[in-house]
């Protein structure tokens, strides 16, 4: 038997139990004792002297029960077992349903989808429920999400609400689920409470190896004042018990998310098969923007248990931005049949070239060789457009319409023109490229750009040179240290490649040990991507560090530790100082506005100035409205939401019949493609969570019914305990209007508590 309370901190009320002493003590008065002829006949008997005191006695027993009655019955005492649940019972209960959200539950091999399966079952439990009884539906995706705001009474709104439920898509975490569900059940007043977890057999969305997350669910369920009961269910039928044949195509990779029209874009990505052949043959499509490229249609052999690489190229005639997708045949797991990726396409990408040696005669100039390879004078319709200033000339407003400035060996800054280029960075999406040289101020550097709060947080430690340049010692670009995709063609040694650069001079750089992210409370609180630490993306062949880039909240920088033009290096008289300058800038202007993000991530996109919410429309993958904030600023104003936990094409349009500057948009939101693993949930693993977690596995409706309704034993006696306190307190007004009446006010002071309490 467990005996207990639902609101324990009222029994604090207990310490008004000595109210009735204390009143008692305070209303005593003392009186002068004067003896007359005939006071012996006024005296009381000894019999009803000791009646009058036993009187008193029971009076202020009865007063402190009655505090003691009212203070048990707010704190709301159950008791589990005993002879109580026999006389009194309540049926009423809280139940919480978890639908697993995540694409498994799309699988399309039986009469109806599990997903479909279990929004049926909850409306047929629900004729089971009572009218007391209270409802909250949990869809679990990678964020457990509350279908309905709180437990409800509302059978109807419920049904309504299961009905408009998106279909399955992306991952799911079921321990989250169940974790959530516990807090909402914490603030429910029934003492049945029920978890009924409604999922496929699939073990990759139940965790079972995260003992983290279902420890948590252990500490939930320990904390909780009542007992919860754990149940789950497979909705799926038998499905995943026979090898299921299933084709899948991962997360598409592009060479750049901002590009120029006829600039070439490759799309990559894997297709994966598992299933009971050897081997398929499969054809896969190039779609833009839904529209089927036929030309383009590949056909792949893939292994059973294996996977094959893939490349799409594409020139886009059109500015805007488009979404391109790599799709394959339908099969009975349509949510991994497809992958997509937003990009936008440009005209000309405008870009700042300050300049930190400026001449007359313009070959010596610090960005000459960096403005050719840029913007080719013979070129008619170049992919960059570039602007060259002095350092006294970059302000803010001069910033407003750039993607990417580049400072080339600038000695130093102003406070102000410092603070620009951060908040260009931070706010604005741009990108900077820094590349050093024999002008620079270190101190300046280290104090206005190179800290935490600043452009990227290195140190300055030395202007080194090649002392064996000589003899004969080069020092080269360290081809292995080419990893980032946009850096990989450069990869390779031949004459005229990047790697056969030679470098005579370059800048010791260090990352600062404050360069770490943010605090995870306030990463959770920002409503763009957090600032990372600089990464090391090339380096010589001694082993100093070339190219460090960092994200920051919206924007990109890049640092180069050598010179941007012949004074330290030949990297100019190379032929791949043009692609190398190109792809450095596509890949800094890709960081304005983040089009391919993950779930739960925020979209936060730059709009016209004075544009407001009532001018467009933001629309999720299943074409419904998503709520949005606009955020203005002097320079124009930026859109944000934070409602992307359904992936897919995201849709920001003007419209109709709205003047507006706001042009169309597009964003892609993606997701694991690890829920493609239709392993099930072994008995092991079933045991485990039921042996450790308390959960219990049931296969029918009737079998839960008969566990669930057959034995209610947590009963709630604060129902009797005001029986009781009513009762009392017809005893304590008879018993108080006996003593009044009684006279036995004249007692004397050391006799027991009167009616004067």
């Amino acid at each position: 038997m467990i005996f207990d309370f639902l609101n324990p901190m009222m029994l604090l009320g207990l310490l008004g139990i000595s109210l009735p002493i204390l009143v008692h003590l305070l209303s005593r008065k003392r009186y002068d004792i004067v003896h007359w002829g005939a006071m012996q006949f006024l005296e009381l008997g000894r019999r009803t002297r000791r009646r009058i005191r036993l009187e008193g006695w029971l009076l202020l027993a009865i007063r402190m029960l009655l505090i003691a009655l009212i203070t048990f019955a707010l704190a709301r005492p159950w008791i589990s077992g005993g002879f109580l649940s026999k006389f009194i019972s309540t049926q009423s209960r809280d139940v919480v349903f978890i639908i697993d959200g995540s694409y498994s539950m799309g699988w399309e091999g039986e009469a109806t989808t599990p997903h479909s399966a279990a929004i049926q079952w909850i409306h047929r439990f629900m004729e089971e429920l009572n009218s007391g009884d209270t409802i909250t539906v949990i869809d679990a995706r990678d964020q457990p999400r509350l279908v309905t705001e709180s437990p409800t009474h509302q059978f109807e709104l419920v049904r309504e609400k299961l009905n408009q439920l998106p279909p399955p898509s992306g991952s799911s975490n079921l321990a989250n689920s169940v974790s959530k569900a516990i807090q909402t059940l914490s603030t429910t007043s029934n003492l049945e409470r029920e978890i009924i977890v409604l999922t496929d057999d699939q073990a990759f969305c139940w965790s079972p190896q995260d003992t983290i997350l279902w420890d948590q669910v252990n500490d939930l369920l320990q904390q909780s004042a009542v007992p919860i009961d754990l149940w789950a269910t497979n909705v799926a039928g038998e499905k995943n018990q026979g090898v299921q044949s299933n084709l899948r195509v991962e997360k598409l990779t592009v060479s750049r998310e901002v590009c120029v029209k006829n600039l070439p874009v490759k799309i990559a990505t894997t297709i994966r098969y598992d299933g009971p052949e050897p081997s398929l043959i499969s054809p896969v499509y190039f779609e833009i923007d839904g529209q089927r490229i036929n030309e383009k249609t590949q056909s792949v052999k893939i292994e059973n248990h294996g996977e094959s690489a893939i490349e799409f190229q594409h020139r886009f005639e059109d500015e805007g931005t488009h979404v391109v997708s790599v799709v394959l045949e339908p099969d009975q797991l349509p949510g991994d049949d497809r992958s997509d990726a937003a990009l936008h396409v440009t005209s000309a990408l405008p870009v700042l070239l300050v300049d930190g040696t400026p001449s007359f005669d313009p070959t010596r100039s610090e960005v000459f060789f960096a403005n050719l390879a840029l913007m080719a004078p013979t070129n008619r319709t170049p992919w960059i457009q570039t602007t060259i200033i002095e350092k006294e000339q970059l302000n803010a407003e001069i910033l407003k319409n750039q993607a990417v400035v580049i400072l080339a060996n600038v000695d130093t800054l102003t406070e102000t023109q410092a603070g620009d280029l951060i908040d260009f960075v931070n706010h604005e999406g741009g990108g900077v490229m820094i590349a050093l040289g024999d002008q620079i101020n270190p101190e300046q550097y280290q104090k206005l750009l190179f800290h935490a709060e600043g452009l990227i947080p290195v140190e300055l430690k030395a202007n080194e040179s090649n002392p064996g340049i000589d003899f004969g010692n080069l020092i080269q670009i360290n081809s292995d240290s080419l990893q980032t995709p946009w850096l990989t063609r450069f990869r390779g040694e031949y004459a005229s490649g990047l790697t056969s650069a030679r470098f005579n001079h370059w800048w010791d750089v260090e990352v600062l040990d404050a360069a770490v992210e943010l605090p995870e409370e306030q990463a959770e609180k920002s409503e763009t991507k957090p600032r990372s630490t600089p990464v090391k993306i090339a380096e010589l062949s001694n082993d100093k560090p070339l190219l460090y880039l960092m994200n920051h909240e919206r924007g990109r920088v890049l640092l180069l530790t050598s010179s941007l033009d012949a004074d330290w290096n030949n990297l100019p008289t190379k032929p791949d100082y043009v692609p190398f300058l190109h792809e450095a800038v596509f890949e800094l202007s890709s960081g304005r506005v983040f089009r391919n993000i993950n779930t739960d991530e925020p979209i936060v996109v730059p709009v016209p100035a004075k544009t407001t919410i009532e001018q467009f429309e933001f629309l999720d993958p299943n074409n419904n409205p998503v709520i949005g904030t606009i955020d203005p600023s002097a320079n124009g104003a930026t859109f944000q939401s934070q409602n992307t936990s359904l992936p897919g094409i995201y849709a920001l349009n003007p419209k109709q019949g709205v003047k507006t500057e706001l042009k169309s948009d597009r964003f892609v939101v993606n997701f694991d493609r690890s829920e493609s693993d239709l392993t099930p949930l072994t008995e092991a693993q079933q045991k485990n969570l039921s042996d450790d977690y308390h959960l219990t596995f049931f296969k029918t409706l009737d079998e839960l019914k008969q566990a669930m309704f057959s034995d209610v034993s947590e009963t709630e006696f604060w129902r009797v305990l005001l029986l009781i306190f009513l009762l009392l307190m017809v005893g304590e007004l008879f018993l108080t209007r006996r003593l009044v009446q009684g006279g036995h006010a004249t007692l004397s002071d050391n006799n027991p508590p009167d009616s004067t309490i």
